[in-house]
């Protein structure tokens, strides 16, 4: 039987594969998986763990840590659909939630790991591979368990889009909570600002 050291080693190592874009990412999620691990787990100890020592490493090398961006993004997105492939659909969902970014919005990474982190969570999640627009949040503004919107906003000069998106939301429902996560959080009219995915998850009361 695999003991916790085990699986906290492959956690690691998965961490490191993301940091510095190896071709084994994926597999070493898949080995994650057979051996315990939740997608919460992976995720969080894995793949979050892994850029949140990509964002070290580019404070201290930042030319270094530019060319190995695109490995890491790709190895990551390798992760991602792995792990979305084995999150089985929501049964008896508490609340649906919207995870989004504006158009325009380069940074999306965090967007889309999110949304396979709430759908690990047993929530039903809309969301987006490209940037919306209101009219894009349609079907689930029209969803009436829909409780959260989660909007990530990194470029500064897309504030003003950010804002917008979130004032029609609260204006097409006014029940509606905004969270808003990213270094531009605190200034687009959002209901909660939150500092990384625990603090959302705990936000949402899904810890």
């Amino acid at each position: 039987m695999e003991s916790q050291s085990d699986r906290s080693d492959l956690l690691r190592r998965l961490a490191d594969s993301i940091m510095h874009g190896k071709p084994d990412a994926q597999e070493i999620a898949r080995l994650c998986l057979d051996r315990g691990a939740g997608v919460d787990e992976v995720l969080t100890k894995g793949v979050i763990e892994g850029w949140l020592e990509f964002a070290a490493w580019y404070d201290r090398e930042p030319e270094a840590a530019l060319k190995g961006w695109m490995e890491s993004y790709n190895a990551t997105n390798r992760v991602l659909r792995l792990l979305e492939s084995v999150i089985p659909p929501p049964e008896n969902p508490p609340f649906s939630v919207a995870v989004a970014t504006v158009r325009g919005e380069g940074h999306v990474l965090m967007r889309d790991v999110l949304s396979i982190l709430l759908k690990s969570k047993g929530v039903r999640v809309y969301s987006s591979r490209k940037g919306v627009v209101p009219e894009d949040l349609q079907e689930p503004i029209s969803d009436p368990s829909l409780k959260w919107l989660v909007v990530s906003c990194v470029e500064g000069d897309l504030n003003d889009q950010v804002s917008g998106l979130i004032r029609w939301a609260k204006g097409m429902r006014s029940d509606l909570r905004v969270v808003a996560g990213g270094p531009q959080a605190d200034k687009v009219g959002a209901d909660i600002a939150v500092n990384g995915p625990l603090e959302l998850i705990k936000v949402l009361g899904l810890q």
